[in-house]
C-alpha cells in the first residue's frame, strides 16, 4: 500500500464529531494587519481539520482563530489555516480548515 493510500485510510478512521449547525467565530488579520471576524457554522470536525460554512471567500493559507460557542461563557479556541475554500451556492462557501 502506498503512503497516499495509507493517509487516506487514516483520514477515514479518524474519529469525527458531529457538530452540524454549531456556531463558530472565525478571526484573522487582513493584509493591512486589521482584525477581521465572521460568524460561521461548523459542519464537521476531525482530529486534523474541520469543515465550516460561511459567507466570505477566504484565501488558501490564511491563518485564523476558531472560537467555539461564541457569546457564551465557555470559550474554546483553536488555531487553523484555510486549506480549501469553494462556493457552495450563491450566498455561502464551504471551507476546510487544517487545525494547527
Amino acid at each position: 500500500m502506498e503512503n497516499t493510500e495509507l493517509e487516506q485510510l487514516d483520514r477515514r478512521r479518524s474519529m469525527r464529531l458531529d457538530l452540524e449547525n454549531e456556531p463558530v467565530q472565525l478571526t484573522w488579520q487582513d493584509g493591512e494587519g486589521e482584525d477581521q471576524s465572521i460568524e460561521a457554522t461548523c459542519i464537521d470536525i476531525s482530529r486534523r481539520g474541520m469543515l465550516v460554512k460561511h459567507s466570505k471567500d477566504l484565501q488558501i493559507g490564511t491563518k485564523l482563530k476558531v472560537q467555539f460557542s461564541p457569546g457564551s461563557g465557555d470559550i474554546s479556541e483553536m488555531k487553523a489555516k484555510v486549506a480549501r475554500c469553494h462556493r457552495k451556492n450563491f450566498s455561502s462557501y464551504h471551507m476546510f480548515l487544517l487545525l494547527l
